[in-house]
């Protein structure tokens, strides 16, 4: 067996770029994610995962793997390029799903008592309301 080397992996790879995301598509076309992913026996392996993963605290170790520095940097170069076209693209659903939401509040606010100088009645009578009416509107009460 003749192995490659790293700068020739690295070069394949490279070229691969120009059709990865055409085949990509045509994978993702043909997929069906949803029928395997919403069976009990899915659920039954997502939940005895992620009691694995708590119980040997693999999320805080990979967080220490990744200095605050590391993180920021690569947020930086890999979502401020493409954050602005993907709220964009999202701006459908977003006003489908959380416009019927803001309504809900919209419609609410008129009809909360007064404000006081009482920072706790206020968080009661005005703060209380709000938060209910959002989480039913949202289908989470």
């Amino acid at each position: 067996m003749v192995l490659r080397t790293k700068a020739e992996a690295k070069a394949n790879f490279e070229a691969a770029i120009a059709y990865i995301p055409s085949r990509y598509t045509a994978g993702v076309s043909k997929a069906d994610w949803q029928t395997r992913a919403a069976s009990e026996d899915a659920e039954k392996n997502f939940a005895a995962k992620m009691s694995e993963v708590i119980a040997k605290k693999k999320r805080l170790e990979g967080v220490k793997k990744v200095s605050n520095s590391e993180w920021v940097a690569a947020a930086t170069q890999k979502g401020a390029p493409v954050i602005g076209e993907r709220i964009r693209a999202a701006l459908g659903k977003w006003e489908a799903k959380w416009g019927p939401i803001y309504d809900q509040i919209v419609s609410l606010v008129p009809t909360l008592p007064a404000k006081t100088v009482d920072y706790k009645a206020n968080i009661t009578n005005r703060l209380m309301k709000v938060v209910e009416t959002w989480k039913k509107a949202a289908g989470k009460l």
